[in-house]
């Protein structure tokens, strides 16, 4: 299980978002995005706390970042 979702604003977004992910090496999948966090795209990227930092430093637009909890989704960034 992922520690972490990244969702966006649209698929486009989702789709460079993937590319730069891939090209950095990141370890992730690609999930559909649970409506009751967001209806704006049905695309996110799921990943793993030990890639959290490094994340953070690419160029990548996004919505919002949730941690995976057992009561669901919190905000993270």
């Amino acid at each position: 299980m992922k520690d972490f979702i990244m969702v966006f604003n649209n698929t486009h977004e989702a789709m460079e978002g993937e590319r730069i992910l891939k090209e950095n090496g990141i370890s992730f999948i690609i999930m559909p995005t649970p409506t009751y966090i967001t209806k704006s795209c049905g695309i996110s990227s799921a990943f793993n706390k030990d890639q959290l930092e490094k994340i953070e430093t690419l160029e990548i637009k996004f919505k919002n970042i949730y941690s995976i909890t057992n009561k669901g989704f919190e905000i993270y960034k």
